[in-house]
């Protein structure tokens, strides 16, 4: 009986010793965690100090300007021909005002001016990210990806601005001939039927590609109709005669 009486003190007093372990050792556990957060915060509080003491003086001749001011004198900057005066007030503006869509776009013009074409996608991107209605923008991405042969690229941002702005008729040549050349002539055709439908006098040129892209596609009938209407604006085209005749 006392052997028994012996052995539960025994495990019980182990039982003891192992949580008393335990607890101390996570009380260890909890203090490091602790010492490294202070330390954590600590050392950021550090970091902020250090940039403010490294931070000089607010310039008042740029800072006081209001952001309006500096738009508009960026504007007759870049209007003047004076990109890098024009770049700075813009990048003054941003720096006030990192939202601001309006900058972003005017850089994106300058760098798109000077052929930095990389810096014009990140400002347009900037100012599409900040006015997700500037149709302006996403047209000129469109440009910029047509210019880097990024075909792909421009074929979305075109269609992109047309859906938001179709009244713009020039930019759906622009998607036909992006289209074109990512070698979508399905695409291309229904951006050029969309602009030749929006047109209130027809154009001979569009109307011309248009042709070109139902004989690409092999749409007989649709040709001949958009041939024999260039022939009514332009009897003389004798180009447009010979076409015509063939596949008549």
């Amino acid at each position: 009986m006392w052997e028994i009486l012996i052995f539960i003190g025994i495990v019980a007093f182990a039982f003891w010793s192992i949580r008393k372990v335990n607890l101390r050792s996570s009380d260890e556990t909890i203090s490091v965690i602790h010492e490294d957060i202070k330390e954590e915060i600590k050392s950021e509080f550090e970091r902020e100090e250090a940039l403010l003491s490294e931070s000089g003086p607010e310039e008042e001749n740029i800072e006081d300007k209001n952001l309006d001011k500096l738009l508009s004198e960026a504007h007759t900057e870049f209007e003047q021909g004076n990109l890098r005066e024009a770049e700075r007030l813009l990048i003054e503006a941003i720096r006030q005002d990192r939202h601001n869509a309006q900058a972003y776009f005017a850089l994106g013009n300058i760098f798109f001016k000077e052929e930095n074409m990389d810096d014009a996608v990140n400002a347009f991107e900037k100012a599409v990210e900040y006015d997700r209605t500037n149709d302006t923008a996403l047209n000129n991405l469109g440009l910029v990806y047509y210019k880097m042969k990024d075909y792909k690229s421009a074929v979305s941002y075109f269609e992109k601005a047309t859906v938001l702005n179709p009244d713009i008729h020039h930019r759906f040549t622009s998607l036909a001939l992006a289209a074109k050349k990512n070698g979508d002539n399905k695409l291309a055709l229904k951006a050029l039927e969309r602009l030749t439908s929006l047109e209130e006098t027809p154009d001979i040129k569009h109307l011309k590609m248009l042709a070109e892209a139902y004989e690409v596609l092999g749409q007989k009938g649709k040709l001949t109709k958009t041939l024999t209407k260039i022939l009514e604006i332009d009897p003389e085209d004798s180009d447009v005669k010979r076409k015509l005749a063939r596949y008549e």
